[in-house]
């Protein structure tokens, strides 16, 4: 059997595949420039920013740690 149009599907199908590689390199670029203009961001934070990042959770570590006995804490 003969199928006249198994050559333009075979060409749709290759340029869609195309499109789609081509969409997922633009997407792929897209994210590594985000991701580094977020990295440079990072970088010019204040120091206070910085620091209080890692304060927040200060309180969050002193309800989890072991209270410690009365022998330890009399001396």
């Amino acid at each position: 059997m003969n199928y006249p149009h198994i050559h333009t599907a075979l060409a749709y199908e290759r340029q869609n595949t195309l499109l789609a590689q081509a969409q997922a390199a633009r997407q792929a670029r897209e994210a590594r420039l985000h991701r580094r203009a977020r990295r440079a961001q990072a970088g010019h934070q204040s120091w206070f920013r910085r620091v209080s990042g890692r304060l927040a959770s200060a309180p969050g570590r002193l309800l989890t740690t072991q209270p410690r006995s009365r022998t330890e804490a009399t001396g």
